[in-house]
């Protein structure tokens, strides 16, 4: 991609109209000064490699995507501290041989983001934002209706259907993670 003159003022343009908006999309959720800039750093990065689809949008639609791209970032950053969080209290918990012991066997349970990411492929782009975002950020139906802009309704067959998709697409495995899921619905 060879940048222009026109795409560094489109790009300070659009740093000077939305970097305080994602920050503050940002720390309104993560409460820290330093992610919530990494936010906004990630989301112009974003920003910059898809340059061409933001020429067609229109000023709506430009601010809507922009403030996506900030929330998703955001709670993918999120899901990392909870995690992190998570997997300290874990270990804190236990003794250290039986911790050291553990580690590779707490990871080895995990799925890999890469491997959700490969396994939802699936899905179109609705169900699979309304999917991760009741799986693994922990929002209820009202919070991703919000985020989405869509009815509550709407939100819970979505999630139904990418779930049903998901489950075949594994071969219909009853594992605890599934099991889990169906809670969730």
């Amino acid at each position: 991609m060879k940048t222009t003159n026109k795409d560094y003022e489109k790009m300070e343009e659009l740093y000077e109209l939305y970097e305080q908006k994602i920050y503050y999309v940002a720390y309104s959720i993560l409460n820290n000064i330093q992610q919530a800039e990494d936010i906004v750093q990630e989301t112009f990065i974003t920003l910059y490699q898809n340059l061409e689809k933001i020429y067609n949008l229109n000023t709506q639609e430009l601010k809507r995507y922009i403030l996506r791209i900030a929330k998703n970032k955001t709670i993918d950053s999120y899901r990392k501290n909870k995690r992190h969080k998570m997997f300290l209290e874990e270990y804190q918990k236990e003794s250290p041989e039986v911790a050291d012991e553990n580690i590779e066997e707490w990871e080895q349970r995990l799925m890999s983001e890469d491997q959700i990411d490969t396994l939802l492929t699936v899905l179109n782009e609705s169900y699979r934002h309304v999917f991760k975002y009741k799986v693994f950020y922990n929002l209820t139906y009202q919070e991703i209706s919000n985020l989405m802009g869509i009815t509550e309704v709407n939100v819970r067959k979505q999630f139904e259907r990418a779930r049903k998709q998901v489950q075949n697409n594994i071969g219909g495995i009853e594992n605890d993670e599934f099991e889990e899921l169906q809670k969730n619905g």
